[in-house]
């Protein structure tokens, strides 16, 4: 119904592997559901060295460490390194979107033992045992609908935080300077700018605050969606 393919390595010495126009993904590229683009490209000759397969559009790529985190699936054809597995749905019974959703699913099951399957090299064992529920194609595809939504809200979330925290980092440099430099040559404040030097810092840090809980909210609410909608589906 599917296999698993490993990734392979290159030599970086060799110029003729590198510049080419096939995406060679690696770790650094996993970051959003789907992939399109890598940071590096490799030629035909670099595939052929590398041990690696050009892989069709609608892999399901998984990082070899097994912290299921980051699952993507590809839209153009992408070869992969050593750090990276990869599962090639060959059934019409099964959807890749579906069984994308339930590996992201387990991220925290197999958080602990993905690093000892790391270590060992039983990667592809490891991702090979996982059961996962055989529930007619619609059936899949509604869930998968289901859990992407709420894996997208989780995700705007993420970003909304992480933007926050440089923006508002950069206002408070803009206003005060760095502190411990004093680019701004401040003189020893008064109580009252000191006082509101306080109300601002204390301002920042509770729309971090607020904006973290929202996001721990979220994940949580996904992950208990995703466990009540696999659970079901397991003991169906």
């Amino acid at each position: 119904m599917a296999r698993i393919v490993c990734g392979g390595s290159l030599d970086r010495s060799n110029s003729s592997c590198w510049n080419g126009t096939i995406p060679w993904i690696t770790a650094k590229d996993i970051r959003d559901a789907r992939i399109s683009d890598s940071l590096e490209r490799i030629t035909e000759f670099g595939l052929k060295e590398s041990a690696s397969n050009l892989l069709p559009v609608g892999s399901i790529l998984v990082p070899a460490s097994m912290i299921l985190e980051n699952v993507v699936i590809n839209d153009v054809p992408v070869a992969i390194n050593k750090d990276l597995k990869a599962i090639i749905v060959e059934s019409p019974d099964l959807d890749r979107n579906y069984i994308q959703q339930f590996l992201l699913s387990k991220a925290n099951s197999f958080e602990l033992s993905g690093k000892e399957g790391m270590k060992n090299g039983y990667a592809t064992e490891m991702l090979a045992d996982i059961d996962i529920p055989l529930l007619p194609l619609e059936e899949q595809r509604r869930i998968a609908l289901i859990l992407d939504k709420a894996d997208a809200i989780c995700k705007k979330r993420r970003a909304t935080l992480k933007l926050a925290d440089s923006f508002l980092h950069s206002i408070f440099l803009d206003m005060f300077g760095d502190p411990v430099t004093n680019p701004k040559e401040w003189l020893t404040p008064s109580i009252a700018v000191q006082e509101r030097y306080l109300q601002i810092h204390n301002k920042m840090v509770s729309i971090k605050e607020k904006l973290a809980n929202e996001l721990v909210q979220s994940n949580f609410l996904f992950n208990s969606l995703a466990a009540s909608v696999f659970t079901s589906s397991e003991a169906a």
